[in-house]
């Protein structure tokens, strides 16, 4: 520690002009001192000043400095991405041409495929018109519990068609709209049926919709067709009584419109409703209805006139409908007819039918390799 002064002790008796002169010496000392400390303290800001501009004038250049060569990197970074950009679109032009040989192969790949499913596409067309021709188209391969669904697609015929657009002109006519209206709700409804089976509440929906549109204008027999549709479902409504009562009106006002493949749908579905209740002599009387407005329409239709004589063991009358169905519209209904149980009370007179119609086939082959002279194999 710096000293300033020693300490000293008083003498013990001090004259008053001892103790003045010491005072003043003592601020000319402590004066001096603070002077000297002033000078000190000048100096070393002095020193700390130009310390500091010195250390500014370094920050300075290192400052400068930094920023070149950052400006640099810059400059080697953008020269870089350059560079990048350039070899990035010179892989893109690469790929480009990649891409064109390989489209160009996709696309003679693709025209094969093409070519093979345009020969599906005709199978399928072929089997889809098939489909839409209805009951007419298919046949031997109808089952009376898919008419519901079925006639959905025999609603599509040309001629079924413009009755129903004729229909919905008249109810328009007749400022019946709101009838118009029920009947497509419901018809809609009992599609999204068809399509959910298990959503009940279509069903209800369609009924309701239905019966409001009867009750409005009472004349549409597509809406009594539906109706007796729907009373055959299995559900709470099921009642086939009333499916019947509705096919009747079907075909009753589709006479009135002249419509003969409609009055034959609704009198082949009353024939079929006729037969589920018993009386086979109604159902008979109905079928022939049937055939007498749409004798070609209906293929179905014979084949079950076929099994409501069998049932009754009236041989001649089952036969003769049976080889409508088999020999006009399809072979198949011979396989339907073997395995049916209504053709058992008539089996001796079915299969002696059976060896006639061999026989008749075994002919025709016969004509046919005798004109390209072959012999027909003896095991026929």
């Amino acid at each position: 520690m710096l000293r300033l002064f020693a300490p000293f002790s008083p003498p013990a008796t001090v004259r008053p002009a001892d103790s003045y002169l010491r005072h003043r010496q003592m601020r000319r000392f402590l004066y001096e001192a603070g002077v000297g400390i002033e000078r000190v303290a000048r100096a070393q800001t002095d020193r700390l000043i130009e310390a500091q501009r010195e250390i500014g004038a370094e920050l300075k250049g290192s400052v400068d400095k930094g920023f070149a060569e950052v400006q640099a990197g810059q400059k080697r970074i953008h020269h870089a991405l350059i560079d990048q950009t350039e070899v990035i679109a010179e892989g893109f032009e690469g790929v480009q041409v990649i891409l064109g040989e390989g489209l160009g192969l996709l696309h003679r790949d693709l025209g094969e495929v093409s070519d093979r499913m345009e020969h599906l596409g005709l199978v399928v067309v072929e089997q889809g018109d098939r489909l839409f021709r209805g009951l007419g188209g298919l046949k031997a391969s109808l089952d009376m519990g898919m008419v519901s669904i079925v006639t959905q697609f025999e609603l599509q015929r040309k001629e079924l068609k413009q009755s129903l657009a004729y229909l919905s002109q008249l109810l328009e006519n007749q400022q019946k709209t709101r009838a118009q209206e029920r009947f497509r709700d419901g018809k809609q409804h009992y599609e999204y049926y068809l399509e959910h089976p298990d959503e009940a509440q279509f069903l209800t929906d369609a009924m309701e919709y239905l019966l409001e549109s009867v009750e409005i204008y009472r004349g549409n027999p597509f809406a009594h067709l539906y109706l007796g549709h729907i009373y055959q479902e299995p559900a709470a409504s099921f009642d086939l009584e009333q499916s019947l009562h509705h096919y009747r009106l079907c075909a009753t006002y589709a006479k009135g419109l002249k419509h003969d493949a409609l009055t034959g749908m609704g009198f082949f579905m009353s024939a079929w409703l006729h037969f589920l209740l018993g009386d086979r002599e109604a159902a008979i009387r109905a079928a022939e209805q049937s055939r007498n407005y749409d004798p070609e329409g209906i293929p179905e239709n014979y084949y079950n006139l076929a099994r409501y004589y069998a049932g009754k063991g009236e041989a001649t009358d089952a036969l003769r409908h049976l080889h409508t169905a088999v020999t006009r519209f399809d072979p198949y209904y011979t396989l339907k007819a073997d395995i049916d149980a209504e053709f058992q009370e008539i089996r001796p007179d079915l299969d002696q039918f059976f060896g006639t119609l061999r026989d008749e086939a075994a002919q025709q082959w016969e004509a046919r390799l005798q004109a390209y002279r072959l012999a027909l194999p003896s095991r026929l």
